[in-house]
């Protein structure tokens, strides 16, 4: 294990890692180290010392830190001026058996982002300038303090969710926003997911500004501590002022009779579950993350229940699925098959309860056009391959 406590000694180790050739891999508290690919690393480098608030200024709605800040400090700075940043970080603590939610720069690693996506956009959307270290030991800078990039090359989507492949980040700028004034769940018993996501589809295209919407299956929505008849549950969350969201609640409330209000507490209580995945976390067998289209869902797990025994609930109004089911490949395969055959998608497994990452890619496959993007942005920024090395693609 290699210390560094800044860019500069980063800099110094990537250079004898390249003229070693050498490959290294890249950690702070390494809560997401069971996500992708096992890296090749000769050394790994700990980051850890990459930490504290640099600069928060709440009337700005910006907050500058290091990316080795435990997410706990950056949790607690934020609600001392109350605000949030908008994409609702996930703890995935309980299903990874990790011991925290990490740091900031982990989620950006991963592009971490919860219930509020649907509608707020991702983690990279909120960066909004970064300070690293490339995979050539060259310290390079993008965007900075602004709400609108004017740099040319908008770096920061590219290296959120680049599982620290490119570049190793130091000194990261985010948006931040108020926490809204409240908030509360309206719940839909629905017969079947078609019905829920279309009811949802249906309440979105309504002037009624929902920000957050879940499926729950029936035995799912009983384990989250809701009991309301229906096969499925559809959920929406509205936020905002008090006074708007009494008034959207008693439009939706009246048009649909058999609906039913969770108050703030009740409605935060569960949307936190939906957003760490605690409701998969006493499931056997690997969980597993799918991105599709909503109007995919329905016969993407309709084919799945066909040949597996598992349990599933979805977020993003449908348009990611978590499923906890059998270890090995042949689950995740029929996923890939069945997203292949419903217009595509992501899957990607997050918890490996055996050995299924020795059998099964952990990440989407690349098809060969973006194998090869892939390879060049690789190339670009980390040539002789020094940082995680195949920790997202073999080969890469």
């Amino acid at each position: 294990m290699i210390n560094v406590t800044g860019l500069d000694d980063a800099a110094a180790v990537i250079a004898d890692a390249m003229e070693q050739q050498q490959h290294l891999g890249v950690q702070a508290m390494a809560t997401k180290a069971a996500l992708g690919r096992d890296a090749n690393y000769d050394e790994m480098i700990n980051v850890s010392a990459f930490s504290g608030i640099i600069d928060y200024q709440p009337d700005e709605l910006i907050l500058t830190l290091r990316a080795g800040t435990p997410m706990h400090e950056v949790e607690s700075t934020l609600a001392s001026a109350n605000q949030m940043l908008a994409f609702e970080v996930p703890d995935l603590h309980k299903i990874l058996a990790s011991k925290s939610a990490g740091t900031i720069g982990g989620v950006l690693a991963i592009n971490a982002s919860g219930p509020r996506r649907l509608t707020a956009g991702a983690a990279r959307d909120y960066l909004l300038g970064f300070d690293a270290i490339s995979g050539r030991g060259e310290r390079f800078k993008s965007g900075g303090k602004v709400m609108k990039n004017v740099t040319g090359y908008d770096l920061s989507k590219l290296i959120c969710g680049s599982y620290g492949t490119l570049a190793i980040f130091d000194e990261v700028t985010l948006k931040t926003l108020p926490k809204p004034e409240t908030n509360i769940s309206l719940l839909f018993p629905c017969d079947d997911l078609s019905a829920a996501v279309a009811r949802i589809a249906g309440i979105f295209a309504s002037p009624h500004e929902p920000n957050a919407a879940a499926i729950l299956p029936q035995a799912i929505a009983a384990k989250a501590g809701v009991n309301v008849a229906g096969a499925m549950l559809a959920i929406i969350r509205l936020e905002g002022i008090d006074v708007s969201v009494a008034d959207r609640a008693a439009h939706l409330l009246a048009a649909y009779k058999e609906c039913v209000k969770l108050d703030t507490d009740a409605s935060t209580a569960l949307w936190q579950q939906i957003r760490d995945v605690d409701l998969l976390a006493d499931a056997d067998g690997d969980i597993w993350k799918l991105s599709c289209a909503p109007a995919s869902a329905p016969a993407i797990i309709a084919t799945l229940f066909d040949q597996f025994d598992f349990q599933f609930f979805a977020d993003w109004a449908g348009g990611l699925l978590w499923l906890a089911g059998p270890s090995g490949a042949e689950f995740g395969m029929a996923m890939r098959s069945a997203l292949a055959a419903n217009f595509n998608g992501h899957a990607q497994l997050i918890r490996d309860s055996g050995n299924s990452k020795d059998a099964i890619a952990p990440l989407q496959p690349l098809s060969s056009a973006h194998y090869a993007l892939h390879k060049r942005v690789k190339s670009a920024f980390d040539p002789r391959s020094v940082l995680n090395f195949g920790r997202m693609h073999n080969g890469i």
